[in-house]
């Protein structure tokens, strides 16, 4: 398909232009005159894409572009300002939907500009390249490849392009996450140079120092049992001699005691009973002084006895009484007396007894004392004929490196949890990457198998890089630069074989002499644009450009 007919009203820099186009059709005019106006407003009819925000001429109120092609096809577009935009797409003898996406099929993308090609960077031209190979794929494809949908790529790219952001990204990323495992295996490698050589915090962990201080206080208690029934029985002899010995001081104590309260008792009673003869020799005087007292009574009475007859018989009776009472007085002194000295003689009579039961009691204490002793001999003989010494040394040494071990446990405890939380997720995720990594870095190789290379002596490696024989794009010379955009341009050509040059005047003679070769020989039609003194021209020619430029 080529275009046949070319109108243009209030579009950029074009007031009005009509002009039938034939294979080569040269546009000159000095910078401004609308020349490229033209190439966009063929861009636009196609693809409804503006290289500016304001394509309507200024003071005007709307725009047209109307493109016939040689096959029949029309394209009427106006630009409105303050309405929607008008298409209309007609076919003669066909029915055609006005729609962008029927017109999408004979431009694809933009219209090509073999001379713009050759100022963009290799990057962008590799988007445009890559874009050729056509390998169908989804999003979904993305996540069976990869696991996920990665973050910050655009997606918009190529397929290529996009696997190779995706495989970028995850070797940044894994770069990042190995930098974070070095410092992590550093401070595993901090903590475990604190730790004693091939320590197993477990193993360490599920040892009980509490039993093995046990271990070591039962042995030094049965060490010290033994030491003690040694003893014991090394001192039976000597233990049971003074047990005898203090028991014979202990009844020599008691006989000394009876004797002291015997004495004191007999001293009493010796006291008591001088009492009683003191008592009984005054009852004797009293006696004697009534006797008398009677005689002289009745000597005075029989003297007076009629006169003083019953005055002395009264004060007779008054002494009488007087002295009866002093002896009654005196007698029942001597009865308590006599009560005392019977109390003690029996308490006398009793000592015997007591000294007796005394030392029959110390001796049995002595008995049973001597019998406990022998008791813990014969114990003694038992635990150390069913026991052995045991060396504690060894003990203390396993309880003392059980606890010393365990007192790393915190450090050991610190570098698990490095290990655990830090250490190998960081680990995990450097070997999912990797195996991303791995994954995308082959994925090309997969996807080129399927594409087709619509380039003549071009490739693409697995990086997505792209190569004129074995030279890279961005090692081209000016020449196969311009060679390289000429295969661009046809290559991904849709159905309208249009090319155009912007900018004939920039390239030098020894190019151009290839390049008329190649529009002679080729079936695309070219607008080629050259700036020059003068107004907008179109010249259009069926032969060679060489002739009508």
């Amino acid at each position: 398909m080529k275009i046949s007919r070319l109108e243009v009203s209030n579009f950029v820099g074009i007031s009005e232009f009509k002009f039938d186009l034939g294979k080569i059709n040269i546009l000159t005019g000095r910078v401004g005159s609308g020349k490229t106006s033209i190439i966009e407003a063929i861009e636009k009819g196609f693809s409804n894409k503006s290289q500016r925000v304001e394509v309507i001429r200024h003071g005007e109120d709307n725009a047209t572009i109307f493109i016939k092609t040689d096959d029949g096809l029309e394209i009427d577009r106006k630009l409105r300002t303050n309405k929607a935009d008008y298409l209309k797409v007609r076919k003669a003898g066909q029915a055609v939907p006005s729609t962008e996406k029927f017109l999408k099929q004979f431009l694809k993308g933009e219209l090509f500009k073999p001379l713009e090609f050759c100022t963009k960077t290799p990057v962008e031209q590799a988007k445009i390249i890559l874009n050729l190979l056509e390998i169908p794929w989804t999003m979904d494809d993305i996540s069976n490849w990869f696991g996920e949908i990665p973050a910050d790529v655009n997606y918009e790219d190529h397929i290529l392009q996009v696997i190779g952001q995706i495989v970028k990204n995850y070797f940044s990323q894994r770069e990042v996450v190995n930098r974070e495992i070095v410092v992590v295996k550093a401070q595993v490698a901090g903590y475990k140079n604190e730790l004693p050589a091939n320590y197993d915090g477990e193993a360490w962990r599920s040892k009980k120092v509490a039993e093995y201080y046990t271990a070591v206080s039962d042995a030094e208690h049965l060490n010290k049992q033994r030491d003690q029934a040694t003893t014991m029985i090394e001192g039976q002899e000597k233990r049971i001699a003074t047990v005898k010995a203090e028991t014979e001081t202990e009844k020599q104590t008691k006989r000394n005691e009876m004797s002291q309260r015997r004495h004191e008792l007999e001293e009493g009673r010796q006291g008591i009973v001088h009492k009683i003869e003191t008592l009984k020799n005054g009852i004797a005087q009293k006696d004697l002084l009534l006797e008398q007292s009677d005689d002289a009574y009745n000597l005075e009475l029989e003297r007076n006895y009629l006169q003083l007859r019953d005055d002395y018989t009264l004060k007779k009776d008054r002494a009488r009484q007087e002295i009866q009472g002093g002896v009654k007085a005196l007698e029942q002194q001597v009865v308590d007396y006599e009560k005392t000295i019977y109390g003690k003689d029996l308490e006398l009579t009793s000592l015997e007894g007591l000294e007796e039961n005394a030392l029959i009691g110390l001796g049995e204490k002595a008995d049973e004392r001597i019998k406990t002793e022998e008791a813990k001999i014969e114990s003694s003989r038992k635990i150390l004929a069913e026991t052995v010494v045991v060396d504690v040394e060894p003990l203390r040494l396993a309880a003392a490196q059980v606890a010393h071990m365990q007192s790393f446990l915190r450090d050991y405890d610190l570098m698990a949890s490095l290990i655990r939380e830090k250490l190998a997720p960081r680990e995990e995720l450097s070997k999912l990457l990797s195996a991303r990594i791995d994954k995308g870095r082959g994925m090309p190789t997969e996807l080129l198998k399927i594409a087709g290379l619509p380039i003549p002596g071009i490739s693409v490696d697995g990086e997505g890089q792209i190569r004129i024989g074995k030279t890279l794009i961005d090692g081209l010379s000016e020449g196969e630069q311009l060679e390289l955009a000429f295969r661009v341009a046809k290559a991904q050509a849709g159905q309208l074989k249009l090319i155009c040059l912007d900018g004939w005047n920039k390239i030098n003679p020894s190019a151009r002499t290839w390049i008329e070769k190649e529009i002679k020989e080729d079936e695309f039609q070219y607008v080629v644009v050259s700036t020059e003194d003068g107004d907008l021209t179109m010249n259009v020619s069926e032969g060679t450009a060489k002739g009508a430029i």
